[in-house]
């Protein structure tokens, strides 16, 4: 038996599941709402995690990831991570970024593309390209 700190659907806590399902392809206008560095499975290395939140449309609330491998034996990895996070500084008309939290709540256009499911994933949505507003 576990006991819970807070009645699971009761009134004062009764919001359930957002639709977790991958967004249609396109350009999303969005921004970075929360990031942080995170240690690699492996233990090898670290990636900046950023959790961006689509601010219009009919998607407007729901989330998209991106994972950046900064810190990464693979020098091919990191060599993408950097480009990548180089385009999201272009994309917000920032420069010398050194936190990522600089980066938040300014909007940019994304333009996302659907994964295929796998057996080990369902269908999911990467992050093609960064643009200004």
């Amino acid at each position: 038996m576990a006991l819970l700190k807070v009645a699971a659907n009761s009134a004062d806590n009764s919001q359930t599941l957002d639709d977790r399902s991958a967004l249609p392809a396109g350009n999303y206008l969005a921004h970075i709402v929360k990031s942080e560095m995170k240690a690699t499975k492996a233990g090898t290395g670290h990636y900046l995690s950023l959790h961006f939140k689509v601010l219009e449309g009919e998607c407007a609330g729901r989330m998209i990831f991106a994972n950046l491998n900064l810190d990464n034996p693979n020098s091919t990895a990191v060599e993408i991570a950097t480009k990548e996070l180089n385009s999201i500084c272009n994309a917000c008309d920032m420069q010398d970024v050194t936190d990522s939290e600089d980066l938040h709540q300014i909007p940019m256009v994304l333009t996302v593309k659907v994964d295929p499911a796998t057996a080990q994933w369902p269908e999911g949505n990467s992050i093609t390209a960064y643009a200004p507003e």
